[in-house]
């Protein structure tokens, strides 16, 4: 098994990528389509750097992380972490979850940080994710309450305030299921920044929808970290 840093907007692997999204997220207004990963990819724009890890066993991909780095705030922002069903239970997750850390520490070196202050990721409410999505996942993906309860052992909590997804691409709707988790990598922490979450969203909601998408109206200056 091969970690395959993808850098090249035309490396097959991304359409790869893209139909394994489809696969296994049952809502495609939560999916970003080989078009947009492509550039993504090919963005040099100064405010989000664009990543994608994939786990490849002789060109056929085995699963990704798709994830930013926003030197503003100084945090990531995973988009997705996805295996194929048949490669689950395998330690591949975790394989990919490291590597993730390792090149948001080297890209927060890069910017001139110590250390990377944390990540931010999207996680299905199931309390307010509809219910056909929910059974499909359970049989493309994982329980969304499993998968929260494995958010938590890996140090996420919820960051509490209301989060809306706004439309990825042209054609897609917002998705309102959504909370926003957040594990800080050193230290504990019970409330976030506020501003290293505005800083965070801003260029990622920019990159999906424009640089006129409305962003959260926060006005508290920190915002609670609720376990899950």
């Amino acid at each position: 098994m091969e970690l395959v840093d993808i850098q090249d907007p035309h490396d097959p692997l991304v359409r790869s990528v893209a139909d394994l999204l489809l696969e296994v997220f049952a809502d495609p207004n939560t999916v970003l389509g080989a078009d947009r990963l492509r550039e993504f990819l090919a963005s040099s724009a100064a405010e989000r750097k664009f990543n994608i890890l994939a786990l490849s066993d002789n060109q056929r991909l085995a699963g990704a992380t798709v994830f930013s780095y926003v030197p503003r705030s100084n945090c990531g922002f995973s988009e997705y972490l996805v295996l194929r069903g048949a490669e689950r239970a395998r330690g591949l997750g975790r394989m990919l979850i490291n590597a993730r850390r390792t090149r948001l520490e080297a890209d927060a070196r890069a910017a001139g940080f110590e250390a990377c202050n944390g990540l931010f990721i999207e996680a299905d409410n199931p309390d307010r994710t509809p219910t056909p999505l929910l059974q499909a996942e359970r049989e493309t993906a994982i329980d969304a309450v499993e998968r929260l309860r494995m958010f938590g052992h890996l140090g996420f909590f919820r960051v509490d305030f209301t989060y809306v997804q706004p439309p990825l691409a042209a054609g897609k709707t917002a998705v309102d299921y959504l909370d926003l988790l957040f594990a800080p990598f050193s230290g504990s922490m019970r409330e976030v920044p506020a501003n290293w979450v505005i800083d965070t969203l801003t260029p990622v909601w920019r990159g999906w929808a424009g640089p006129m998408v409305e962003l959260p109206r926060v006005t508290a200056d920190r915002l609670r970290l609720v376990p899950l």
